[in-house]
């Protein structure tokens, strides 16, 4: 064999050899492939999985972590306790008319759809509020025929939420659009579309639902005749009346010196700021109101009004002078006239949820009233207990001073200067274990103020009613007056604005900014090059 032949042998032999080693290293690539593929779907798979269980696990658990500092999307302390005493379905009814051209009734459309996912919240808490019907009147007229007679409903109803409790006609609740919201238009530019500038919705649909649950509508009556605040016109205790009408109270006037008596319906007496002396006869009314077991409110006027003289008999004593600061300036009050109390009772119904928490019964809620009358809790017979509410406590520096010449021409410093008077007080009926033969129980109950600074809606520095912690004392006083102590609470509901302003945060709107145009799209886009990198590696 030559040699050009042998090593064409030999060529070949290599060919032969090397061809099949080749094929190998394929083959092995592509199973590695498919077995990527593989586990990649069952990754997935297995995630799709996980999501479904962990989304099934939250609709059937719902339930959110609020980390905003105001707590805008958590239910206050005051709904939490009114959704306890729920025992019956509430249904909520939303029917809607809604033309895309009319921006009020886009505006209104819009909070109350917010209200309504709001009130996603109140079902987590409570299972028996849930949200019935919501339906467009305008697109599904068949539908809304079938509510309007279901709910028995004008043709009218509509841009409203209608708490409903049970058959037919039932009970009912009605929460407007501006009972929910406050609304802005731009008048120099009508075309604009109206806003919405604050959110109020918790107060109204928690005072809807307190209503359906005290079927009794409460009558509350304020006398007239003695330079009392007003009610009527624009009356300075608007926001006072807006929230006992939400607590189920119907708010009438009472003349006594024309009546010559209290309503046989009278669930509760105000008598608020009297300046002017109560005849014989309207004294004879109020003292046989009480005897009855009547509840009476009493904020005290600058003068006395001879109702001081009944005020002793059930265990409550006003003394001489007026109490102001002796300082110039006390917390956020910087007229001397403001008495700011930090001391309250720590175990009485009214004031105990107030103080919960704070050092030694010390209360930090810091109500404040003008110039009140010095109180003294004296005891009563008919076996009634009075108790100290509020007092001004041994930290603040307060002085007792007196009117000269009935309050005109000056006033007069009392050599009695000292930081304890008390401002408000309470009386109530003992509970005794064995009552004695012949004896009735009453059901009186008696709150008096020194002052009545609180009950209106804007009182110089000291924000009158519309100062949270006065709201919260004054309707927690009038709750328990009428035996209502399961609507007693740490605070009212709130009816703060419930948004996040961009406009009025510049460091909020940029951060917000960023994070939508670089932080999270550069996080993803960082994510989906490292796995390239990893896949071709």
């Amino acid at each position: 064999m030559s040699p050009s032949e042998t090593d064409r042998q030999a060529v070949e032999t290599q060919e032969v050899v090397v061809e099949p080693a080749a094929d190998e290293p394929q083959s092995f690539s592509s199973r590695r492939r498919s077995g990527q593929r593989t586990r990649f779907i069952l990754n997935l798979l297995l995630l799709l999985y996980i999501l479904f269980v962990v989304n099934g696990i939250a609709f059937r658990n719902p339930g959110r972590i609020d980390f905003t500092e105001e707590k805008i999307h958590s239910l206050s302390p005051e709904t939490r306790e009114v959704l306890k005493l729920v025992t019956k379905e509430i249904r909520v009814v939303f029917p809607y008319y809604v033309q895309l051209n009319n921006s009020k009734q886009m505006a209104h459309y819009r909070s109350l759809q917010r209200a309504v996912e709001l009130l996603k919240i109140y079902s987590s808490e409570q299972p028996l509020i849930r949200v019935a019907a919501e339906v467009n009147s305008l697109v599904d007229a068949s539908r809304w025929e079938l509510v309007r007679e279901e709910y028995d409903l004008s043709s009218r109803q509509f841009n409203r939420l209608i708490f409903h409790t049970g058959e037919g006609k039932g009970l009912r609740q009605t929460v407007m659009p501006e009972d929910v919201a406050t609304f802005t238009a731009n008048p120099s530019s009508p075309s604009e579309p109206m806003q919405i500038s604050s959110f109020r919705a918790e107060e109204a649909m928690t005072s809807a639902i307190k209503r359906l649950i005290h079927r009794k509508r409460l009558r509350c009556y304020f006398t007239q005749g003695h330079g009392e605040f007003q009610l009527g016109g624009a009356s300075p205790m608007m926001a006072l009346r807006h929230d006992l009408e939400a607590s189920g109270f119907a708010i009438a006037s009472l003349d006594l010196g024309q009546l010559r008596r209290v309503p046989e319906d009278c669930d509760l007496l105000v008598i608020a700021g009297a300046e002017k002396s109560f005849t014989q006869a309207e004294l004879d009314a109020v003292q046989g109101y009480l005897s009855g077991g009547g509840k009476l409110f009493v904020t005290l006027g600058v003068r006395r009004s001879k109702l001081e003289s009944i005020l002793e008999k059930w265990g409550v004593e006003v003394l001489e002078g007026r109490v102001r600061s002796r300082i110039t300036v006390l917390e956020d009050y910087s007229d001397r006239s403001w008495v700011v109390c930090r001391s309250a009772n720590s175990i009485h119904p009214v004031t105990a949820p107030l103080v919960a928490g704070s050092d030694g019964g010390r209360a930090d809620f810091g109500v404040g009233l003008l110039e009140p009358r010095p109180l003294k809790a004296v005891g009563a017979p008919f076996r009634l207990t009075s108790d100290v509410l509020l007092s001004t406590g041994g930290s603040d520096k307060v002085e007792r001073y007196y009117l000269v010449g009935g309050g005109s021409s000056g006033s007069g410093v009392s050599e009695e200067a000292r930081s304890d008077f008390t401002v408000a007080a309470a009386t109530r009926q003992e509970k005794i274990d064995r009552p004695p033969e012949n004896w009735v129980p009453l059901a009186t109950r008696l709150v008096v103020l020194g002052s009545g600074s609180l009950l209106l809606d804007s009182s110089s520095q000291g924000g009158g009613f519309l100062n949270g912690n006065h709201r919260d004392f004054v309707m927690n006083c009038i709750n328990w007056l009428v035996e209502r102590e399961e609507l007693v609470s740490e605070g009212g509901v709130r009816s703060q604005e419930r948004r996040i302003d961009l406009a009025g945060n510049p460091s909020l709107r940029r951060f917000v900014f960023l994070a939508a145009v670089l932080i999270f799209p550069g996080i993803f886009l960082a994510l989906g090059v490292c796995v390239y990198f990893l896949r071709r590696s």
